[in-house]
Protein backbone atom coordinates (compact mmCIF):
# COMPACT_ATOMS: atom_id res chain seq x y z
CA UNK A 1 0.00 0.00 0.00
CA UNK A 2 1.27 3.46 -0.76
CA UNK A 3 1.04 6.12 1.94
CA UNK A 4 -1.28 9.08 1.94
CA UNK A 5 -1.17 12.54 3.39
CA UNK A 6 -2.89 12.80 6.76
CA UNK A 7 -5.00 15.58 8.19
CA UNK A 8 -5.93 16.34 11.81
CA UNK A 9 -9.51 17.56 12.19
CA UNK A 10 -10.93 18.87 15.48
CA UNK A 11 -14.72 19.01 15.73
CA UNK A 12 -17.40 19.43 18.38
CA UNK A 13 -20.27 17.05 19.06
CA UNK A 14 -23.04 17.59 16.54
CA UNK A 15 -20.68 18.96 13.83
CA UNK A 16 -20.21 17.55 10.32
CA UNK A 17 -17.01 16.18 8.76
CA UNK A 18 -16.20 15.28 5.14
CA UNK A 19 -13.53 12.78 4.09
CA UNK A 20 -12.24 13.33 0.54
CA UNK A 21 -11.16 9.95 -0.92
CA UNK A 22 -9.33 9.98 -4.24
CA UNK A 23 -6.97 7.93 -6.35
CA UNK A 24 -5.16 8.51 -9.63
CA UNK A 25 -5.31 4.81 -10.55
CA UNK A 26 -7.94 4.40 -13.32
CA UNK A 27 -8.79 0.70 -12.99
CA UNK A 28 -10.08 0.54 -9.40
CA UNK A 29 -13.29 -1.40 -8.76
CA UNK A 30 -14.06 -0.89 -5.06
CA UNK A 31 -13.68 1.71 -2.33
CA UNK A 32 -13.53 0.84 1.35
CA UNK A 33 -13.33 3.46 4.09
CA UNK A 34 -12.04 2.27 7.44
CA UNK A 35 -12.13 3.83 10.89
CA UNK A 36 -10.09 2.90 13.91
CA UNK A 37 -9.98 4.05 17.50
CA UNK A 38 -10.09 0.94 19.66
CA UNK A 39 -10.79 -1.57 16.89
CA UNK A 40 -10.93 -1.33 13.11
CA UNK A 41 -14.36 -0.77 11.57
CA UNK A 42 -15.33 -0.95 7.89
CA UNK A 43 -17.26 2.32 7.64
CA UNK A 44 -18.39 1.90 4.06
CA UNK A 45 -17.86 -0.33 1.04
CA UNK A 46 -18.70 0.84 -2.49
CA UNK A 47 -18.64 -1.52 -5.49
CA UNK A 48 -18.44 0.49 -8.72
CA UNK A 49 -19.94 -2.04 -11.15
CA UNK A 50 -23.14 -2.61 -9.16
CA UNK A 51 -23.04 0.85 -7.52
CA UNK A 52 -23.88 -0.91 -4.26
CA UNK A 53 -23.03 1.06 -1.13
CA UNK A 54 -22.79 -0.80 2.18
CA UNK A 55 -22.60 1.25 5.39
CA UNK A 56 -21.69 0.28 8.95
CA UNK A 57 -24.79 0.12 11.15
CA UNK A 58 -23.55 2.94 13.39
CA UNK A 59 -23.33 5.38 10.46
CA UNK A 60 -26.36 4.40 8.31
CA UNK A 61 -28.44 7.48 9.21
CA UNK A 62 -25.52 9.92 9.42
CA UNK A 63 -23.38 9.20 6.35
CA UNK A 64 -23.78 10.44 2.78
CA UNK A 65 -21.56 10.14 -0.30
CA UNK A 66 -21.02 12.36 -3.29
CA UNK A 67 -18.92 11.83 -6.44
CA UNK A 68 -17.47 8.92 -8.36
CA UNK A 69 -15.36 6.01 -7.16
CA UNK A 70 -12.02 7.69 -7.99
CA UNK A 71 -13.02 10.94 -6.27
CA UNK A 72 -15.64 10.47 -3.56
CA UNK A 73 -16.61 12.71 -0.64
CA UNK A 74 -17.95 10.94 2.45
CA UNK A 75 -19.82 13.23 4.85
CA UNK A 76 -20.63 12.21 8.42
CA UNK A 77 -23.19 14.37 10.25
CA UNK A 78 -24.05 14.72 13.93
CA UNK A 79 -20.58 13.68 15.15
CA UNK A 80 -20.19 12.10 18.57
CA UNK A 81 -17.11 11.52 20.75
CA UNK A 82 -17.27 7.84 19.69
CA UNK A 83 -16.54 9.00 16.13
CA UNK A 84 -13.02 10.11 17.14
CA UNK A 85 -10.31 8.09 15.43
CA UNK A 86 -8.35 7.57 12.26
CA UNK A 87 -10.20 7.30 8.94
CA UNK A 88 -8.60 6.14 5.68
CA UNK A 89 -9.60 5.15 2.15
CA UNK A 90 -8.58 1.89 0.47
CA UNK A 91 -9.15 1.20 -3.23
CA UNK A 92 -9.09 -2.34 -4.58
CA UNK A 93 -9.18 -4.21 -7.85
CA UNK A 94 -9.39 -7.94 -8.60
CA UNK A 95 -6.43 -8.98 -10.82
CA UNK A 96 -4.93 -12.37 -11.61
CA UNK A 97 -6.99 -14.23 -9.00
CA UNK A 98 -6.08 -11.87 -6.17
CA UNK A 99 -7.22 -8.53 -4.79
CA UNK A 100 -4.76 -5.66 -5.08
CA UNK A 101 -5.31 -2.93 -2.50
CA UNK A 102 -4.04 0.64 -2.66
CA UNK A 103 -4.44 3.26 0.03
CA UNK A 104 -6.01 6.35 -1.48
CA UNK A 105 -5.60 9.99 -0.58
CA UNK A 106 -7.82 11.28 2.20
CA UNK A 107 -6.58 9.96 5.54
CA UNK A 108 -8.05 11.89 8.47
CA UNK A 109 -7.49 11.82 12.22
CA UNK A 110 -10.72 13.09 13.77
CA UNK A 111 -10.93 14.36 17.34
CA UNK A 112 -14.43 15.13 18.60
CA UNK A 113 -14.62 17.10 21.85
CA UNK A 114 -17.78 17.12 23.93
CA UNK A 115 -17.07 20.65 25.19
CA UNK A 116 -15.54 23.85 23.82
CA UNK A 117 -11.78 24.19 24.20
CA UNK A 118 -10.71 27.10 26.42
CA UNK A 119 -7.72 28.89 24.87
CA UNK A 120 -6.33 29.72 28.35
CA UNK A 121 -6.66 26.16 29.53
CA UNK A 122 -3.43 24.24 30.21
CA UNK A 123 -4.63 21.48 27.85
CA UNK A 124 -4.38 23.93 24.95
CA UNK A 125 -0.60 23.88 25.29
CA UNK A 126 -0.35 27.46 26.57
CA UNK A 127 0.52 26.35 30.11
CA UNK A 128 3.20 24.03 28.79
CA UNK A 129 4.83 26.77 26.71
CA UNK A 130 5.14 29.05 29.76
CA UNK A 131 6.69 26.16 31.65
CA UNK A 132 9.23 25.64 28.86
CA UNK A 133 10.08 29.37 28.83
CA UNK A 134 10.66 29.28 32.59
CA UNK A 135 12.86 26.18 32.39
CA UNK A 136 14.84 27.71 29.51
CA UNK A 137 15.40 30.96 31.43
CA UNK A 138 16.59 29.11 34.56
CA UNK A 139 18.91 26.96 32.44
CA UNK A 140 20.37 29.98 30.63
CA UNK A 141 20.93 31.81 33.94
CA UNK A 142 22.66 28.76 35.44
CA UNK A 143 24.98 28.47 32.43
CA UNK A 144 25.83 32.20 32.69
CA UNK A 145 26.61 31.95 36.42
CA UNK A 146 28.75 28.85 35.87
CA UNK A 147 30.66 30.61 33.08
CA UNK A 148 31.35 33.65 35.31
CA UNK A 149 32.46 31.40 38.15
CA UNK A 150 34.93 29.60 35.88
CA UNK A 151 36.16 32.95 34.58
CA UNK A 152 36.87 34.37 38.06
CA UNK A 153 38.29 31.22 39.64
CA UNK A 154 40.37 29.73 36.86
CA UNK A 155 40.99 32.10 33.94
CA UNK A 156 41.72 35.46 35.65
CA UNK A 157 44.35 34.13 38.14
CA UNK A 158 46.21 32.35 35.31
CA UNK A 159 46.17 35.43 33.09
CA UNK A 160 47.41 37.71 35.87
CA UNK A 161 50.26 35.30 36.70
CA UNK A 162 51.28 35.23 33.03
CA UNK A 163 51.15 39.04 32.73
CA UNK A 164 53.29 39.52 35.86
CA UNK A 165 55.98 37.17 34.60
CA UNK A 166 56.13 38.91 31.21
CA UNK A 167 55.94 42.56 32.32
CA UNK A 168 58.02 42.68 35.50
CA UNK A 169 61.70 42.31 34.78
CA UNK A 170 63.72 40.46 37.33
CA UNK A 171 66.80 41.92 38.99
CA UNK A 172 68.97 39.38 37.25
CA UNK A 173 67.77 40.50 33.81
CA UNK A 174 68.36 44.16 34.70
CA UNK A 175 71.95 43.45 35.63
CA UNK A 176 72.53 41.65 32.35
CA UNK A 177 71.12 44.58 30.36
CA UNK A 178 73.25 46.99 32.35
CA UNK A 179 76.44 45.04 31.58
CA UNK A 180 75.59 44.82 27.89
CA UNK A 181 75.03 48.53 27.67
CA UNK A 182 78.43 49.37 29.24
Amino acid sequence: MKGSKGLLVRKQEGDTMTIHCSTSLPDQENLSVYMRLRKEILLLYFHQETEKLTLHERFKLRLTTNGTLNKMDITITNLTTEDSGAFWCVYSVYKKNKIEKTEGEGAVLLVVNDEECDQNDASSGLGMSWYLVLVSAVTAGSVLLLSLLILFIWVIPRVSTTVKSVCVPTLKNTAVYYRILQ
